[in-house]
């Protein structure tokens, strides 16, 4: 058994850290979380790095699991000169200036850095980064198929996420003039388009899974060689019938038309929506091996497995926190 301390926003939506430290103690680990951020909200800034030293003396952790930036750097760099250190970055940001910089100061720091875009492994390791692709996963308790989803929530296609660029509003607007379209997501309304809900929390993501005949998916950055929204996982995980739009090495995880189906145009979006509201038998090909690949092969607690082993491969010296 290990002792794992972990630093991580909550994030109510996305829980990415709620689910790990939940694989984590399924494997028989002990877990100690910092969030950081709402220590400093109640402590004040000197406050809350005392207490997270006071932590790691109390709780003698075995290695440091780092969300993002959210911890101070200093604190990082202390804590990765006494045990082994991993950090997961689930976001595309190159050339995104100051924040990309945070991120390569941290990696520097860590043994491991983990990123959802196998495409952008070149970029940290030229720099010394000791990076690592890693996709995203789902949780058995909160990702699951509801059978009988409310009225509410029924729809011919649905679609969650923001209107983060005005491709993706165009976009919505032109499925929504041809299907039955909800939205969930907030911001929608200065484009004129009502969303169904503003946010959406686990309960609801699996009732609107359950509900839409088709659920979409939009990648913020759809040319990084195997990076895609982690809603990708959660709409598998949920049992949605999953149309989203490709990106490269797509096919390398998933089987199209088996696990789930893609498109690279307008037009293709459109004609396969029409094809799958005709192929109620084709859509139930995608709810069932959809959820089985996704848990069965790529559960956080599978994500959390290759994360210890990586950590018990590294040179003995840093594997024992010397």
């Amino acid at each position: 058994m290990k002792n794992i301390l972990l630093f991580g926003k909550s994030k109510p939506r996305t829980r990415t850290f709620f689910y790990f430290q939940r694989a984590f103690r399924a494997l028989g680990h002990r877990v100690f979380w910092v969030k950081y951020a709402k220590w400093r909200s109640y402590l004040t800034s000197a406050g809350a790095f005392f207490a997270s030293k006071a932590a790691f003396h109390f709780f003698r952790p075995d290695f440091l699991f780092l969300h993002a930036a959210d911890m101070p750097y200093e604190l990082f760099a202390w804590a990765s000169e006494r045990i082994p250190t991993a950090m997961y970055y689930d976001d595309c940001i190159r050339g995104s200036g100051k924040a990309l910089e945070k991120v390569v100061r941290f990696a520097k720091k860590a043994d491991l850095f983990y990123l959802t875009g196998e495409g952008e492994l070149p970029f940290y390791r030229q720099k010394g980064i000791q990076a690592r692709f890693i996709t995203g996963g789902v949780d058995p308790e909160y990702h699951r198929r509801v059978e009988e989803p409310e009225e509410f929530y029924q729809s011919e296609v649905a679609f969650i996420g923001r209107p983060n660029t005005p491709e993706r509003v165009e976009f919505i607007r032109a499925i929504g003039e041809r299907f039955q379209l909800k939205v969930y997501g907030s911001g929608w309304e200065k484009y004129g388009i009502q969303p169904t809900l503003r946010d959406v929390y686990a309960p609801e993501y699996q009732q609107i899974c359950g509900g839409a005949k088709v659920v979409l998916g939009w990648n913020i950055d759809n040319t990084v060689e195997l990076y895609f929204s982690n809603r990708t996982w959660y709409t598998l995980g949920c049992g949605g019938v999953l149309l989203t739009q490709y990106s490269p090495g797509l096919e390398r995880i998933f089987q199209r038309g088996l696990h789930l189906d893609w498109f690279t145009t307008l037009e293709e979006c459109i004609d396969r929506i029409e094809y799958y509201l005709q192929n109620p038998q084709a859509c139930e090909v995608l709810r069932e091996e959809g959820f089985r690949l996704a848990h069965e092969k790529y559960s956080f607690q599978e994500l959390a497995k290759k994360i210890l082993t990586d950590i018990q491969s590294l040179p003995s010296s840093r594997a024992r926190g010397e």
